[in-house]
């Protein structure tokens, strides 16, 4: 059964003492829209995120939200000036020579000299950030497709339960079609008796009046709508039985059952008819707005 547009996911992935988490959520859209948020530190991942997202996702307005443990920001380590500290020491040595004394704590002395120690970021592994990011990205997207799932195969049960009732009531309309060109052909010639039979009673005598009442009343016929409302029909509920992205040829479905049914109801001159067509009007607005939430 296809997916709904809407649902939520998240996912962790940990490696080396680093924490990635991903959210997504999707709402209904008629595109594809990816909205994707990441650490400034990370912003050069977004691409690799929206590859993945593409391979998942084919309809929604969806936002994928990338989070580290700590805040996201470059990890920071000490870095010793060896360089700088082995000048310190010989400088100390020589003044421990001239005072004719030692210093205690040398390396206490030592780490307060001014750029021995200095706090830098953290060379990123390139490979193990891009790893945990496809990696919780991947699992957020597979918990979001299965709520989207769940949420679809609701959702096209419930319409398979209308689309069940709206082909009851086109079998209502096949079983009328049949009477529609007579009792149309009734109607034209009881309104040409009436016009005709006192004034011109040699018109209403013409048989090529019968022969043009019989052409109209054969245009009134609603036997090709009725086959192709059916064949719609038909495969309206084939595509809510697919597990492929559906969404967008059941919403032209919806508008080609939509035409024929407007046509009927043009063309019916019967009450029954005329109620049947309004039903059906009513319930495929029902189908049409739920078919809005399929991908």
């Amino acid at each position: 059964m296809p997916k709904s547009m809407t649902g939520y996911g998240r996912a962790d992935a940990m490696a080396e003492g680093r924490t990635f988490q991903v959210e997504c959520r999707s709402v209904n859209h008629r595109y594809l829209e990816l909205s994707i948020r990441l650490p400034y530190a990370f912003n050069a991942y977004e691409s690799i995120v929206r590859a993945k997202a593409q391979e998942y996702l084919s309809r929604g307005r969806v936002e994928i939200r990338v989070t580290e443990e700590g805040g996201g920001t470059p990890r920071t380590q000490i870095v010793i000036d060896r360089v700088l500290a082995q000048s310190y020491l010989d400088a100390l040595y020589e003044l421990e020579l001239m005072a004719g004394t030692q210093v205690a704590d040398r390396v206490g002395w030592l780490s307060r000299c001014e750029g021995v120690l200095s706090a830098g970021q953290e060379d990123e592994d390139d490979e193990v950030v891009a790893g945990l990011i496809v990696k919780a990205v991947e699992g957020a997207l597979q918990k979001l497709n299965h709520a989207r799932e769940e949420e679809g195969a609701f959702i096209a049960n419930d319409l398979l339960d209308k689309v069940d009732e709206f082909r009851n009531l086109t079998i209502i309309v096949e079983e009328r079609s049949s009477e529609i060109p007579s009792v149309y052909r009734e109607k034209l010639l009881a309104r040409a008796e009436e016009l005709l039979e006192e004034k011109r009673p040699e018109w209403y005598d013409d048989q090529r009046l019968f022969a043009e009442t019989a052409l109209y009343a054969d245009r009134a016929s609603i036997d090709e709508e009725v086959t192709r409302l059916a064949a719609h029909v038909t495969a309206l509920e084939e595509g809510l039985r697919s597990p492929e992205p559906v969404g967008r040829r059941l919403d032209f479905l919806i508008q080609e059952i939509l035409r024929e049914v407007n046509t009927i109801g043009s063309k019916a001159g019967d009450l029954i008819l005329t109620q049947t067509v309004v039903e059906m009007k009513t319930l495929i607005e029902k189908i049409r707005e739920q078919v809005q939430n399929l991908e």
